[in-house]
């Protein structure tokens, strides 16, 4: 199957999108999977910060995941009493991971499949710089001892297996590569 390169075109089409998927990603963010200790809880926006980030532009995947993100992060943060450098930590790791991998399955030459090995590759590189990320934030601002525990932040690969069946789900529904 032909895909469409892009399927939004207009100004105010791409502002809806933009603002609608940021709204889903906060509410995803706030969706927590329980974990054992010493860990707290996952949540679910990875599964969009890879959609996003093989289904739009990098500037637009950072904007998503970064908007989303904050909102999602800064209410976590309100609730539960984490410090608030959780929320720009949030924003600047998981916003560039989603530009990040968006750039890379740019960089991917498109065929008629509904997800390239180059876009799972991304997705890969994605999570472990988010690992990376957020290890390095909590090394600077809590010290190495408590960053080792950040180290586990890879677990969020298991959301990969999650999010290409709904890429190919989305590609195939709007017969279309990327949605900007």
């Amino acid at each position: 199957m032909k895909y469409k390169e892009k399927l939004l075109k207009n100004k105010s089409s791409k502002i809806a999108f933009i603002s609608v998927m940021s709204a889903l990603t906060a509410l995803m963010s706030l969706l927590l999977v329980p974990m054992p200790k010493p860990l707290a809880e996952y949540d679910l926006s990875p599964i969009l910060i890879y959609a996003f980030g093989v289904l739009t532009d990098p500037l637009v995947a950072g904007l998503i995941i970064g908007i989303g993100e904050g909102i999602g992060t800064t209410i976590k943060t309100i609730n539960f009493g984490w410090p608030l450098v959780f929320v720009p930590g949030a924003v600047i790791v998981r916003g560039f991971e989603a530009v990040l991998i968006s750039y890379i399955s740019q960089k991917i030459k498109q065929d008629d499949k509904a997800i390239s090995r180059g876009e799972i590759v991304a997705l890969i590189i994605g999570v472990i710089w988010e690992t990376v990320g957020f290890t390095i934030a909590d090394v600077i601002l809590f010290g190495p001892g408590m960053a080792m525990i950040t180290l586990l932040t890879i677990v969020d690969a298991i959301f990969i297996p999650v999010a290409i069946p709904l890429i190919v789900y989305i590609r195939k529904t709007f017969n279309v590569y990327r949605f900007l």
